[in-house]
């Protein structure tokens, strides 16, 4: 029974998500006038569709049949990645903030073993490049936020801003118990883009963070 409600849960989380955002954009193509009283949040309405999804999407693998849990198909950027070719950008960065969140906790298995191990169909485990890829598609999550925040001005950022902290807040208060390293490895990937970003990254500052 404990086994069906955790499989519900991964479920409805990504359905709720979904459906929210799928709400957002019916609202604006057939009701565009009732839509002017929330059309400064759309973007943030969105990107808080996005979150909710993305949190727990990376497990949705337990209930895709012929996937294995922490398939690497579900536990990578991908799915933030989606969004953009249909020109949703604000749903991407919710769903890259929400992957991420989730993949930092991913990160710190009781040991890197069994289920722990990235799969994939055909090729099985990874192995010990779990923890490799995990960190890989947790910087290509900030890859795609980032790319999704210049594209909003003024109160939608800021809007978009405060679900960021208030989701990732949640997510860190009522999920995790080891709160330190996942922290840690989010803080390093958000460095490393901005870093590229800015065109400064180095050795030198890769080492200098550890130090």
């Amino acid at each position: 029974m404990s086994s069906d409600f955790g499989c519900m849960r991964h479920i409805t989380s990504p359905l709720a998500g979904c459906l929210l955002a799928a709400s957002v954009l019916a609202g604006r193509h057939y009701f565009p006038d009732y839509f002017q009283v929330i059309g400064p949040f759309e973007s943030a309405l969105l990107f808080l569709g996005g979150l909710i999804a993305g949190i727990r999407l990376p497990d949705i693998d337990l209930a895709i049949p012929g996937l294995s849990h922490r398939s690497g198909i579900t536990h990578s950027c991908f799915f933030a990645v989606l969004p953009l070719m249909y020109d949703l950008p604000f749903v991407a960065g919710g769903l890259a903030l929400g992957i991420a969140l989730h993949l930092s906790s991913d990160i710190q298995p009781k040991s890197w073993t069994g289920g722990a191990l990235i799969k994939f169909p055909i090729l099985g485990s990874i192995g010990m490049f779990s923890p490799l890829w995990i960190l890989l598609n947790i910087v290509g999550c900030f890859v795609v936020l980032f790319h999704t925040l210049p594209q909003e001005p003024d109160i939608g950022r800021w809007a978009i801003l405060s679900v960021m902290i208030a989701g990732g807040g949640w997510y860190f208060l009522s999920e995790e118990k080891k709160r330190l390293f996942p922290l840690l490895t989010l803080a390093f990937s958000l460095l490393l883009v901005h870093q590229y970003r800015k065109g400064q990254l180095s050795v030198e500052i890769v080492i200098q963070y550890f130090a």
